[in-house]
């Protein structure tokens, strides 16, 4: 029978591999070293990692090409290397094994590409498969002896690559699924579901590595009830952290681990290792506490799982704004900037004063605009809430914060009482007041604006529940001057299937520019469209517009009617805004106007 090494090899006893590559090869080469390499360019750190762990009494071997894919190389500008290091992984652990003189298994070691390629765009999963399907085939005509796939936090990605690689190879596989640490009761029944789908393919074993951590895998597998197929479970040591750019490894010792591994052995493991923070005296614990002990099938009263259901569809966003779109009344709402220091109260009392007067719907609040350091936007929308009774629209970026930071603070912009925001890309740091800082851009417009709706789903981006759902009333930004309108109507539709519900324009002098980029989406929109007005208080501000701020068209008779107005330029840029505002219900849901900085009460005048 093909492949009947190792087949009979995980009936026969449980096997104990290796463990964590990444953490020993950190503690072994210089710092900054790029891991993804490290078959390339530290051989020798490699195949002595191998050698401890065979010495350790590990007799399976994960190659050292968890992020040796074509994608994951080319970030490091590596992607036509790809066959070179997948092939001298194999071939270090192939020499481990000669070297050291043990009979044991060569595994391919393959990782996930969903947080390296957007899987939920329409390309996306093409590109993936073709990316799992080429590593695979490298590192099974190279000569491992099975593949795992692992480390995978997506099931639908894995179930993806899994075909993928059973496309170009028959080779024994196996398939492991990553968790979040926090360990919620009610969340541990669908884990275990989402392993247990995976032995609908044809695989060698199924099962969790890297996070939860000894104890979490533990709750996940013991809630599986006779697993159809042998189940495998590589933990980590618990959470690395890395501060100062020094890497602090978990706690966990190797007592610790041998408890886990007889557990899991009792659990129905076939295949016990050890992910991020496990050396190899872990590995030695392990492989003593399972010694001799043969695969259990376990048959006992445990809880049954199905496949996890389908998340349930977002809900409905609750606020007055969304109600008046969705009644299709045309609002009207007011853009301000924040204050640049620590007092918000000039703004709050502008703001009283535009919560007056009747035909304002909701006040929108910038965040950093053009760059330049000011009050945080959420708190300050809050805030404008509670004193003035307006309803309001602050402005949320990727730019400024990691996917955690920008949740923790939707989560308490929820509880203050916000209930719109408008998702944007945000203008780079190296405009404005910071051109020496990094931008944080964790994930970008559209993964901000998906993250949105998994909330309004009552999950975060780790699937974990978080209570009542915060269903925002997402807006997202729109520029019907840009320079490549193909590209920017493809931008905005991938924004609304991601989720968005509403769009505001970039600011514009004339009907043609909006009225092309409508034409170009084939003459409507699908949702609600704000459209901006702005009055233009002077010639020197709208030749800046003009000629220095991209995406900004300021047309040619406005600005000589601006310049042969002198003193009176402020009159012309109002008169303009309102021929604009006039006119805007024919062509647009809404319309938000531009306050002055200094003196915002002074735009209700377009109002009268």
């Amino acid at each position: 029978m093909k492949h009947e090494r190792v087949r009979k090899r995980f009936a026969d006893h449980v096997v104990v591999a290796d463990g964590a590559m990444g953490s020993e090869l950190l503690a072994r080469v210089p710092a900054g070293s790029p891991l993804d390499l490290a078959p390339l360019e530290h051989p020798e750190e490699v195949l002595a990692i191998h050698l401890a762990y065979l010495e350790a009494g590990a007799e399976l071997l994960e190659t050292a090409t968890f992020a040796a894919s074509r994608p994951r190389l080319e970030r490091l500008r590596a992607g036509e290397r790809v066959d070179e290091v997948n092939s001298a992984g194999v071939k270090l652990a192939r020499e481990a094994r000669e070297v050291a003189g043990v009979d044991c298994l060569v595994a391919g070691s393959i990782g996930p590409l969903a947080g390296v390629i957007d899987l939920d765009e329409p390309a996306g999963p093409a590109a993936i498969a073709a990316a799992h399907a080429e590593q695979a085939a490298i590192l099974a005509g190279r000569g491992a002896d099975l593949l795992i796939l692992e480390t995978f936090f997506r099931l639908d990605e894995l179930e993806l690559a899994i075909d993928a690689v059973r496309g170009v190879t028959d080779l024994p596989l196996v398939a492991m699924l990553t968790f979040p640490f926090e360990s919620l009761t009610e969340s541990l029944a669908d884990r275990a579901g989402q392993v247990l789908a995976l032995f609908a393919r044809d695989l060698l074993a199924a099962g969790v590595n890297c996070a939860p951590g000894p104890q979490g895998v533990l709750e996940v597998i013991e809630q599986i009830a006779d697993p159809p197929g042998p189940l495998a479970v590589m933990p980590n040591a618990g959470a690395l952290v890395r501060r100062d750019g020094r890497i602090f490894l978990p706690p966990a010792t190797p007592s610790y681990l041998a408890q886990f591994a007889r557990r899991a052995a009792a659990a129905g493991a076939s295949l016990i290792g050890g992910c991020c923070g496990t050396g190899p005296d872990h590995i030695r614990a392990i492989a003593a506490a399972v010694a001799g002990m043969r695969p259990v099938r376990r048959r006992h009263a445990a809880v049954a799982v199905e496949h996890p259901h389908p998340a349930p569809p977002p809900r409905e966003p609750q606020s007055s704004l969304a109600a008046k779109l969705s009644a299709g009344r045309f609002v009207r709402v007011v853009q301000l900037d924040p204050p640049k220091g620590t007092n918000p109260e000039r703004v709050v009392e502008a703001t009283r004063a535009l919560a007056a007067h009747p035909l304002v719907d909701a006040v929108d609040i910038n965040s950093n605009p053009l760059a330049r350091l000011r009050m945080d936007s959420l708190w300050l929308a809050a805030e404008v809430q509670r004193e003035a009774g307006v309803e309001t629209i602050p402005h949320v970026t990727p730019r400024d914060a990691s996917l955690m930071g920008l949740q923790a603070q939707l989560l308490g912009a929820w509880h203050a009482g916000i209930r719109n925001l408008l998702a944007i890309s945000g203008d780079p740091s190296q405009l404005g007041d910071y051109p020496g800082a990094h931008d944080v851009y964790h994930v970008d417009i559209f993964e901000l604006v998906r993250s949105l709706s998994r909330m309004a789903e009552g999950f975060d981006c780790a699937g974990n529940p978080i209570g009542e759902p915060p269903a925002f009333l997402v807006g997202v930004a729109v520029n019907p001057a840009a320079d490549d309108l193909d590209h920017e109507v493809d931008r905005m539709r991938r924004k609304l299937d991601a989720g968005a519900h509403f769009v505001m324009s970039q600011v514009f002098f004339a009907w043609e520019p909006w009225q092309r980029f409508l034409d170009r989406c084939g003459g409507s929109l699908p949702v609600p469209a704000l459209v901006a007005v702005w009055p233009l208080p002077s010639l020197k501000l709208a030749l800046r517009l003009h000629n220095e701020v991209p995406g900004i068209f300021v047309p040619d008779d406005l600005l000589a009617r601006l310049e042969a107005a002198g003193p009176d330029a402020a009159k012309v840029g109002a008169d303009r805004a309102r021929e604009l505002l006039a006119e805007a219900p024919r062509h647009a849901a809404g319309c938000y106007l531009i306050a002055p900085f200094r003196n915002p009460e002074e735009i209700l005048h377009l109002l009268e």
